[in-house]
Parts: structure tokens; sequence; C-alpha cells
């Protein structure tokens, strides 16, 4: 839980900093490949669930995130705030905090320090154990995952 936890906030922090255009000298954006899909949970479309690409060992960058709308699709931003990430091997994981009384949780707002809790399976939330996995290259077609809540 706890790796999970700071790989959500190591992307939400690098999404941040790179929108926030905190670089003083601009760094060469890598060849990057948009990567898009939707998430389903038990075959509903799954809104506002974070999306996170973490790079395998020899997959360059720190991946990708991105967060799902209504009807559950993604997009993935890469720390530059360019659409997408290098090709290479990801584990993906999920995450989506809620409030305890089921509302959203701000996106300004740390979750431990609001009491939020994890609305997804805990096996999701971290790369050894969500067991999904995949390959971004040119020809990657959107990337679509179902989601199991028990």
């Amino acid at each position: 839980m706890i790796r999970g936890m700071s790989i959500f906030v190591a992307g939400l922090c690098a999404l941040v900093l790179a929108s926030a255009g905190c670089s003083r000298k601009q760094a060469k954006v890598p060849e990057l490949i948009p990567v898009t899909g939707t998430v389903v949970i038990d075959g509903k479309p799954a809104s506002e669930v974070r999306v996170f690409f973490v790079p395998q060992a020899g997959t360059p960058g720190n991946g990708g995130a991105g967060m799902t709308a209504a009807d559950g699709a993604f997009s993935l931003q890469h720390q530059s705030g360019n659409p997408g990430v290098e090709a290479g091997q990801y584990d993906v994981i999920f995450s989506k905090f809620v409030m305890p009384d089921g509302s959203l949780l701000a996106a300004d707002v740390q979750p431990e320090s609001v009491g939020a809790k994890q609305a997804l399976p805990m096996r999701y939330t971290a790369a050894d154990t969500s067991n999904v996995s995949v390959t971004v290259d040119k020809s990657a077609s959107p990337f679509n995952f179902d989601l199991k809540s028990k």
C-alpha cells in the first residue's frame, strides 16, 4: 500500500511540476507515443480513476499518468506535460481516493491528511500486485482495462 501511495504521489507531483513549468532549462522531450484507453470496473465505466504506467526495468523515463472521464476514457500525460510515454514495458496501477462519505478527493489534497480511503481493491494500487502490464510501441492501440471489484 505504501509503495502504491508513493508512486501515486510521485506521479502526481511530476504532473504538477510539469504543468507549472518549474524547470528553468527546458529538457529535450523524448519521443513519446500517445496512449489512450478505457477503464471499467465490473463492466461499467470507471470515472475519476488515476491510471499510472510505471516503467519496468529497461524502459526509459518515468512513465505517465492520466485520469478517467465519466465514460472511463483516459489519455496519459508525460512529466513534460506532453501526451504519451516512451516506448517500452509498463506495469499499470490504478487509484481512486474518496472521502469517508464517498465524495471525491480534491486534486490538491493529500489523501492521508483528510482520512480519504482507496475506493479500488488494493491489489490494483501497486505494480507488484496489479498483475497488469502492457507494451507501448508505435503500433499500440487503445488499452482497455476491465477491473474487478472483488
